[in-house]
């Protein structure tokens, strides 16, 4: 009887002297789920390389701040937190850790993220909306559901060279915004308030497989396969997220 609680004491000092693990979160689909919008090899490609890519390299960073002789009991502490809390004090890590997180740190969550905001394409662009409150509070934001999107679209479209465009919800303020993001960058590392509801992976590796530089194409037919639902679910939780965490 003794061992096996030995094992289970050793099992939970070790979980909690370690740093977080990020896990690759398996798709909430299958890989083909999104065609003809964006193909099986793209899928493939973006999740298992690309997002795979972004983790692993993120847990090497968290480990090594971990694990440095040098790294204070602060530091060893935050690398024990959730990504999402680590993304909001990259100004407080060390420049050696700072732009590797940034970086990948940002490319897992900004990831984890967009897969799961997906869906198997609706049969046309305007069957596809939002319901409730969340569409409500687009409509009370931006005028009407079609400038919301007509926005969204067009600061897609122009936003130059990798990054991301972002419908995102201040908790304190309630109010909804949409801004963009270059390369991994997410909007909780620039206000720990901003909770994102929607964005779009403008990075080429995201669309070129299946549209090559036709990046408007790709805009276009992304509100055939945001999953609403979950978007709606992430506005829940941006209007009721205490200010003081």
């Amino acid at each position: 009887m003794f061992i096996p609680i030995i094992f289970l004491v050793i099992i939970i000092i070790n979980y909690v002297q370690s740093q977080t693990e990020l896990i690759l979160p398996p798709l909430p689909y299958e890989y083909n789920a999104l065609e003809p919008i964006l193909s099986e090899h793209l899928m493939r490609l973006h999740h298992d390389k690309h997002h795979q890519a972004y983790t692993t390299k993120a847990n090497a960073a968290l480990k090594s701040m971990f694990t440095d002789e040098t790294s204070s009991n602060e530091l060893k502490d935050l690398a024990k937190q959730p990504i999402e809390v680590i993304l909001t004090h990259l100004q407080n890590l060390p420049e050696k850790y700072r732009l590797t997180l940034r970086n990948n740190g940002g490319g897992y969550i900004n990831h984890k993220l967009f897969f799961s905001m997906l869906r198997k394409p609706t049969a046309t662009v305007t069957e596809n909306k939002p319901t409730g409150p969340l569409f409500e509070a687009i409509e009370n934001s931006f005028g009407s559901f079609d400038k919301f999107k007509d926005m969204f679209t067009t600061s897609s479209i122009n936003l130059f060279g990798s990054g991301w465009i972002w419908l995102f919800i201040d908790a304190q303020t309630k109010q909804l915004s949409i801004n963009f993001t270059v390369n991994q960058d997410n909007p909780i590392m620039f206000d720990k308030d901003h909770v994102v509801l929607l964005g779009i992976d403008l990075w080429e590796h995201a669309y070129y497989p299946v549209y090559e530089n036709r990046r408007n194409e790709y805009v276009d037919n992304f509100w055939r396969i945001i999953n609403w639902p979950v978007v709606e679910s992430l506005y829940t939780q941006g209007t009721t997220k205490r200010h003081d965490l």
